[in-house]
């Protein structure tokens, strides 16, 4: 279908205009309001006790939830696209839970568990607080961002097939060297998207946490928290607007950590692929000594040459 240039310029002046409506504003707004008194008075809001505990506690979230949903994230989407069990297909609902209930829902839940005369109440009678502690806040966290490692990786897996694995399972490798050298490699990308999305998800959470928290700061406030804390119980407007842009900005500085680790990564493969490009076309395949060259097989053999294996494929 041809789309006249004023229909396509139209589309995207919507588009921008939209986007600058919903986001590029109101943050806009925020930050103008954090910094209207100054940089000092700023300095002051986001230094004093509370907002540093709670910065503390967001970020100790974090380094907790994001390996775990990494572990089972990936190991769930392997047993999605690889395994073949009953209940699969439950299985994948259960995955997109958290995208379809409420927060609140979530926090409510893990009251009626992990609370006082629930079913796993009886935790809290050896001293082991979950329910308005630092535990709780895990949990909540660690239901609302189960999905976002699952769903990045399984189409990546799909999109790779099983044909790499299988010739690493054919050359020797183990269960563990096929997927440290074969899938964790394939599937980087998208697990790395799954990791930046975690964190902000992470960082940002207020509708389970608050369920589940006691608002006590130093003890489990984070700083979703406090800027509802000090705008609605402090009456510190500019405070809680300080507290929002300093969330902001560990969100940015996240973000662009993630993006400088993977443009480094990708940078590095793509030199290892130019400097392969050169050899190849400078002394082309019939300067490659084959009886020089092995190829080290993990488990095993200790090495296979490559003659043989060439030799071997071709009478394939």
């Amino acid at each position: 279908m041809r789309i006249s240039p004023f229909t396509r310029y139209t589309l995207r002046t919507t588009a921008l205009i939209y986007l600058f409506v919903l986001l590029v504003v109101p943050v806009a707004l925020i930050f103008w309001r954090s910094f209207e008194h100054g940089l000092g008075q700023f300095w002051e809001w986001i230094t004093t006790p509370a907002a540093i505990s709670a910065l503390q506690l967001s970020l100790l979230i974090v380094a907790i939830v994001v390996p775990l949903n990494v572990i089972f994230g990936v190991a769930t989407a392997l047993a999605l696209v690889r395994g073949r069990f009953p209940g699969k297909s439950f299985l994948q609902s259960v995955v997109d839970l958290p995208f379809a209930v409420s927060p609140v829902v979530v926090g409510v839940a893990l009251i009626m568990l992990w609370g006082y005369g629930g079913w796993f109440g009886g935790i809290e009678s050896t001293g082991f607080r979950i329910i308005f502690g630092f535990p709780g806040l895990v949990l909540a966290t660690l239901f609302v961002t189960l999905p976002f490692v699952v769903r990045e990786v399984e189409p990546v897996l799909h999109e790779i097939g099983t044909e790499q694995e299988q010739a690493a399972a054919t050359l020797g490798a183990n269960a563990w060297q096929t997927f440290s050298r074969i899938t964790l490699p394939a599937i980087r990308w998208g697990l790395t998207y799954g990791v930046v999305l975690t964190v902000a998800r992470s960082l940002g959470e207020y509708g389970a946490v608050t369920m589940v928290s006691s608002n006590y700061p130093g003890i489990s406030q984070t700083l979703t928290l406090l800027v509802h804390s000090r705008y609605t119980d402090d009456y510190n407007e500019y405070g809680a607007y300080a507290a929002a842009t300093l969330l902001m900005l560990v969100a940015i500085l996240v973000l662009v950590a993630m993006s400088l680790i993977e443009r480094r990564v990708k940078g590095r493969y793509d030199r290892a692929s130019q400097s392969y490009t050169d050899q190849s076309a400078e002394g082309g395949d019939d300067d490659v000594d084959l009886d020089e060259l092995e190829l080290t097989v993990p488990h095993g053999p200790q090495s296979v040459d490559a003659r043989q294996l060439i030799e071997h494929k071709e009478g394939v």
